[in-house]
């Protein structure tokens, strides 16, 4: 494919075409005129022979005055009679002339006027011009004189101006093309800058400057393109700076932030939003799904829909299933989009914790209220009935009563102290030292006294030799006591319970194993919760507070460890204690 001329060459070449066109045409109209003012003047002349020559024509001998008049002029002078004959002609016979009456200058004279033309001559084959003037004796026209002259003697007088013309038509040429060439120079040069200078903006690179132009007249150009390319390089890093933070307060957003188009496609999904729809089983990138697909909530499809139509704000509470059903607190609002339509903004906010967490403060209050009710009605009761006996009998069995509720209650305080204490300010000063599980565990089970034995439940220990961990080995003591205990009462007579200790990577991992009646699958999740009981009436016959786990969770947290559960209806249970084996 024929590669397009540059800019400066195409200008060059028509302003160079114009001016030779304009300059050749002046030329061609010049030469033109010329030869029409040469021949009108040329003819106006032979007129004035004609006439002068007709004054002075003599009555005899009129050949040889010819002749000597025409000598050396490079005119031909003819008489003609009045008839149209030739009489006479200074270069020619007379006799082998044809008649002249009908050629136009000889038929003017004849009509009594100078008469002039420019024909082919029939005798000579040449392009002549001719001048008649009549011959007149007493006022009458009595023949005509013809003074005629070659076109070529008239081309060749014209000859040196018309090269004079060419040769200034020439040189005019050649300075209107330098003229042109240099105007076209001027012009390539900015315009090549410019054209280099868009190509590197289109392409980013928004450091590029045009050097400033030497004309005047586009010296302000280069400094406003100039300024242009600063303002749209700091308009362009500002722009990613701030998309950048918005990227970034985006990513560490705990909310999960969606937007989409005015279809509900996504087209933004921040970390949060990814990992808490991917949770509930959409894919790891979601961005280019529909919410409905993403999310696969219809309550959530239909919010973004309405803000999507141009409704205005929502704010709703949706439940989202998957893995874990988990409640969200969704806040959408319509998104501005090209051609005056609208997508969704959604925030969800994950409130399944919150949610989680007023549940289990609404059983603990309702748990404790009943926890004390029970004992309080009963110290009440049986101490308005010991008033009025007077049996000291049974007035020491109705106070070992009151005293065994008000043991309870003074438990139930004592342990809900004890959880406060472990949630309070106080618990990032926990004092721990180097402890030996082995010795830990035997002196829990020390504190069980006589229990195992009154239970019928043997008690057996397995510890890594010189195991030690990094404890409050009061607090830890206590977490194993109560796990030995709920182990021992829960077991059958008969029953072995066994407490182990063994390295778990920088942990050190306590376990306490029971053949008790096991515990149902839907109950493991909510066990270490404050009062909650799997079995309330066995619970409270056996004396527990149903604090007893609730404390042990809180010793492994604020160890820097866990607590978990392990158990299978029917089949015992094996509760772990983790806390760290060396400095946090």
């Amino acid at each position: 494919m024929m590669k397009k001329p540059r800019l400066a060459f195409r200008i060059f070449t028509v302003m160079l075409a114009a001016s030779a066109a304009s300059l050749l045409v002046l030329a061609v109209w010049s030469a033109l005129a010329m030869r029409s003012l040469y021949v009108d003047s040329t003819l106006t002349s032979l007129g004035q022979v004609a006439s002068s020559l007709a004054n002075v024509v003599p009555a005899s001998g009129a050949e040889a005055f010819f002749s000597s008049a025409a000598a050396g002029t490079g005119l031909r002078i003819t008489l003609i009679a009045a008839d149209g004959s030739v009489e006479s002609d200074s270069e020619g016979n007379p006799l082998s002339m044809d008649n002249h009456s009908s050629r136009p200058e000889v038929a003017g004279a004849l009509a009594g006027r100078v008469s002039t033309s420019m024909r082919r001559s029939p005798t000579l084959g040449l392009d002549m011009a001719y001048a008649a003037a009549p011959v007149t004796v007493d006022g009458a026209v009595t023949g005509v004189l013809r003074v005629a002259m070659a076109t070529t003697e008239l081309s060749r007088r014209l000859t040196p101006f018309i090269i004079a013309s060419s040769a200034v038509a020439a040189a005019m040429i050649v300075a209107m093309a330098f003229a042109s060439a240099r105007l076209s120079a001027s012009v390539n040069g900015p315009v090549s800058a410019l054209m280099e200078a868009s190509r590197d903006w289109s392409s980013g690179r928004l450091e590029r400057r045009l050097r400033r132009f030497d004309d005047p007249e586009l010296a302000p150009l280069s400094d406003t393109m100039n300024a242009m390319a600063a303002e749209l390089a700091a308009r362009i890093v500002g722009m990613e700076r701030q998309g950048r933070e918005l990227g970034a307060i985006l990513d560490a957003m705990g909310e999960a932030v969606l937007s989409t188009d005015a279809d509900l496609v996504i087209r933004l999904a921040n970390p949060s939003a990814v990992a808490l729809l991917a949770a509930g089983g959409a894919p790891s990138s979601i961005e280019g799904l529909t919410v409905l697909k993403a999310s696969g909530n219809t309550a959530l499809d239909a919010m973004a829909g309405r803000c999507a139509s141009g409704s205005g704000r929502d704010e709703a509470e949706v439940t989202l299933y998957g893995d874990d059903t988990r409640r969200l607190l969704v806040h959408a609002a319509p998104l501005p989009l090209e051609g005056g339509r609208y997508g969704a903004l959604l925030v969800l906010n994950d409130i399944s914790r919150l949610k989680r967490l007023e549940r289990v403060k609404q059983d603990f209050v309702a748990n404790v209220s009943h926890e004390l009710r029970t004992p309080i009605t009963l110290i009440k009761g049986f101490a308005e009935t010991l008033e009025e006996v007077d049996d000291p009998a049974e007035a020491r069995r109705f106070l070992a009563i009151i005293k065994r509720h008000a043991d309870r209650m003074a438990s139930i305080v004592d342990d809900l102290l004890t959880l406060a204490r472990l949630e309070g300010p106080e618990r990032g000063l926990l004092e721990t030292s180097t402890v030996n599980a082995a010795q830990v565990i035997a002196r829990a089970v020390e504190s069980l006294g006589d229990a195992p034995a009154e239970r019928g439940v043997s008690l057996t220990t397995a510890v890594e030799a010189g195991l030690e961990a990094q404890a409050n080995e009061g607090l830890l003591e206590q977490a194993l006591v109560n796990l030995l205990d709920n182990a021992v009462k829960y077991s059958p007579r008969g029953a072995a319970v066994r407490a182990e200790a063994a390295a778990d990577g920088g942990f050190v991992r306590f376990a306490v194993r029971d053949e008790g009646p096991g515990i149902p699958a839907r109950e493991l999740p909510r066990l270490f919760e404050r009062f909650y009981r799997v079995d309330k009436a066995r619970s409270r016959e056996l004396g527990g507070t149903g604090l007893g786990l609730a404390i042990v969770r809180h010793i492994a947290l604020v160890h820097g460890g866990d607590a978990s559960v392990e158990s299978r209806e029917g089949s015992g249970s094996t509760f772990y204690l983790r806390v760290p084996r060396y400095c946090q």
